[in-house]
Formats: structure tokens, C-alpha cells, sequence
């Protein structure tokens, strides 16, 4: 019986220690306008930067010209964030004809790919293993 008391209480602290969410403080800068809405997506996988899934986390702040400061708990690992100022709320990036954003957007670790492109997935990664800060500079 001791056993598998002791087993029981191993593996419910290995499941806590591995699920330890831990402060992550997001600062948002250029933030051009009151209007709309920021959207954050914080995600984990390859799949979900590339929009074929949803991120692990999202949440829209409502705009607020120049700094946004978010601070969040989020569970320990690597991930890459997508931001994007829906100034019109229609929960989706207006890009141009050729595919240019109409709005401003940014990524961790303030990485672009070529003409302003999202980055790959690696360069935008950011390892919270702890109290972890990120700025991101949105950018049109």
C-alpha cells in the first residue's frame, strides 16, 4: 500500500512540475491608434505559427496608443508570437494585393521574414523556463 501511495504522489509531482506555469510579461510597442483591437496568438507548435492550428494561447487587448503591457502565466516551453492591430475588428490581417499587411503586426523576438514576411518558425521562438519579458514592435 505504501507503494503505491508513493508512486501515486511521484507521478502527480512529475504532472505539476511539468504543467508549472510560470510570469510572462508581454510589452507591445508603436501601437498606433485607439481603435479596434491587438491580437496575440502565443504558440507552440510550427503548425499553429503558420495558422493551420490555433495557438496554445490567444487574447485580443483592446488598443491603446503607443506601449500595451500584458502579464500573463503561461506553462513553461518555447514558442514563437504572432501580433496583429485589428484596427477595423474584423479578427483577420487586411493585407494588400500582393499580400503586404494594411495593418500593423509584429512576431517575437521582432523577426521578418522577406518583405516583411513572417519569420521562420525557429527565429521567432522565445524559452520561458521562467520569469520570462518580451517586447514585440508592431510594424506596417
Amino acid at each position: 500500500m505504501k507503494k503505491i501511495i508513493f508512486a501515486a504522489l511521484f507521478i502527480f509531482t512529475a504532472i505539476n512540475a511539468f504543467a508549472q506555469e510560470v510570469p510572462f510579461t508581454l510589452e507591445i510597442t508603436n501601437v498606433r491608434s485607439d481603435k479596434g483591437n491587438i491580437m496575440v496568438g502565443i504558440c507552440s507548435t510550427e503548425d499553429q505559427f503558420l495558422e493551420k492550428a490555433k495557438c496554445t494561447y490567444t487574447l485580443s487587448v483592446p488598443a491603446s496608443k503607443g506601449t500595451i503591457v500584458q502579464n500573463l502565466n503561461i506553462a513553461k516551453g518555447k514558442y514563437a508570437i504572432i501580433i496583429y492591430h485589428d484596427e477595423n475588428n474584423n479578427k483577420i490581417l487586411d493585407r494588400a494585393m500582393f499580400g503586404k499587411p494594411q495593418e500593423y503586426y509584429g512576431f517575437s523576438n521582432n523577426k521578418y521574414g522577406a518583405f516583411g514576411s513572417k519569420p521562420e518558425f525557429s527565429e521567432a521562438l522565445i524559452n520561458i523556463d521562467g520569469k520570462t519579458n518580451a517586447t514585440v514592435k508592431l510594424r506596417k
